[in-house]
């Protein structure tokens, strides 16, 4: 969607909503407007048979219907002979009929005997109105006749009501068209201040996917957009860093292939060609560079165990010394090193529940971290602490410790602080983050702590239940 495309959908939502919230309340106001105009006409009628009933059943009661039409025409309408009006008088001041109205009465056998105005005298009274009220007239306290006001809705309104409904409706168009004209002008400014910025993600997006993974948003106005803003940026940081890693990985791997690839090329030619004998000692270094492939063909696949979370484990409970003796060839290398190697354990600790392999790698993988990171003459110190119901592991060091921009960092794959000392020394980068990946598929925490120069200490936790 583009960016006009946006902002003309939210313009015109905006002045369909509010145009039609304005049709809807006018709508409302005018129904109800109706409805109480017909109840007044309803309660006048009301009150107009009060007035009518008593004179006209004591006319029906002096002088039957003879003549009533002619009485009812001569006093409420004025039209016709005065004959009637003459012959049996009046009706009393203030006596009348709104415009409109309608007078009509029937006799005992529902024959129109007069009417107002002279349309149904002598018809049977089948009458259809939408204000119809009607009342018996009792003769002598016996029903002889009906006495009928009709009020007809249309005719029924007063000029002055009719007035009041037509103005209504005039007012409503031209506050339609207000209205409209105020959602526009809102509809453009809020439909420009939406669009920009997702117009702004939609460019920033179509970029990242063409490879420009460098690409960054500064989104500002309401929190949400800016929001948006830093988890894109932040989004597109994980994917170039992804990136860089693929990159590094392939330049490590070409890297961790070619030397010892060559060297045993050059070693096998030596031997046909009887440039290099084939003795005990040639042959050894052969396999330490067999055992090196194997060694990075085995990072990598439990790389891929932790990446997939298919981590198989081997709960049991096994004896802490028989963990101490397997990193016992950890400490004769810091031995050789000059490296000053102690271990501190708790002396109520003497089983450990997990899985021994895992375990074990964990171990070996911070342990060879530190021993790479410590000088001759450094201290590494493995300690082991009871904590209610968990052990809590620490390999620390004195080392020259890690940067604080780099700790975020430590557990991801293929990171390394220093690249030239690592690769040369034949670390990859992979050992942290399986030791990540075996630490919490036991359901355990794993962190680091360091300052420059002052050393670095990894912890980590095993529930022992």
């Amino acid at each position: 969607m583009t960016k006009s495309g946006l902002a003309n959908k939210i313009t015109a939502s905006f002045i369909i909503v509010s145009v039609l919230a304005v049709i809807a309340t006018s709508l409302i106001m005018l129904l109800m407007t109706r409805q109480q105009f017909s109840t007044y006409i309803d309660n006048y009628n009301q009150v107009m048979l009060d007035q009518w009933a008593p004179i006209i059943s004591d006319y029906y009661s002096q002088y039957g219907s003879s003549g009533l039409q002619e009485y009812l025409q001569a006093n409420t309408t004025g039209s016709g002979n005065a004959t009637g009006r003459r012959r049996h008088g009046s009706m009393p001041m203030g006596m009348g009929i709104r415009q409109g109205q309608r007078l009509i009465v029937a006799d005992a056998n529902n024959i129109v005997v007069a009417d107002t105005q002279g349309l149904l005298t002598g018809q049977p009274a089948k009458l259809d109105s939408l204000h119809l009220s009607s009342r018996e007239l009792l003769i002598d306290n016996q029903p002889r006749a009906t006495l009928y006001i009709i009020s007809p809705l249309g005719s029924g309104l007063s000029s002055l009501e009719n007035q009041f409904v037509a103005r209504l409706t005039i007012n409503t168009v031209i506050l339609a068209i207000f209205i409209g004209l105020i959602a526009l002008i809102l509809g453009l400014v809020l439909g420009k201040r939406i669009s920009s910025p997702l117009a702004a993600l939609s460019t920033a997006i179509h970029q990242l996917a063409n490879g420009q993974l460098d690409e960054r948003l500064s989104l500002q106005g309401d929190r949400e957009f800016m929001e948006l803003g830093r988890d894109f940026n932040l989004m597109a940081q994980k994917l170039d860093d992804v990136e860089k890693n693929r990159r590094r990985l392939t330049a490590d791997i070409s890297h961790e292939l070619r030397t010892p690839l060559t060297f045993l090329r050059g070693q096998l030619e030596g031997m046909q060609t009887g440039s290099i004998p084939l003795d005990v000692e040639n042959i050894a270094l052969l396999q330490d560079e067999v055992i090196r492939l194997s060694h990075l063909v085995k990072e990598l696949d439990n790389l891929s165990l932790v990446e997939n979370r298919a981590v198989s484990l081997n709960l049991s409970r096994f004896p802490l010394s028989e963990l101490l003796e397997h990193l016992t060839p950890v400490s004769l290398a810091m031995q050789d090193k000059g490296i000053s190697y102690s271990i501190d354990i708790d002396s109520a600790i003497t089983e450990i529940y997990a899985d021994r392999d895992r375990l074990l790698q964990i171990l070996l993988n911070l342990l060879s971290n530190a021993m790479q990171h410590v000088e001759q003459g450094g201290q590494v110190t493995l300690s082991i602490k009871q904590h209610r119901n968990h052990l809590q592991f620490a390999v620390a060091d004195n080392g020259r410790g890690i940067p604080p921009e780099n700790l975020p960092h430590v557990f991801e794959r293929f990171y390394r602080v220093d690249d030239s000392r690592n690769r040369r020394e034949g670390g990859m980068g992979l050992g942290l983050a399986i030791a990540r990946g075996y630490v919490e598929a036991q359901q355990g925490k794993i962190w680091v702590e360091s300052s420059t120069g002052c050393g670095t200490v990894f912890y980590f936790t095993l529930p022992q239940e």
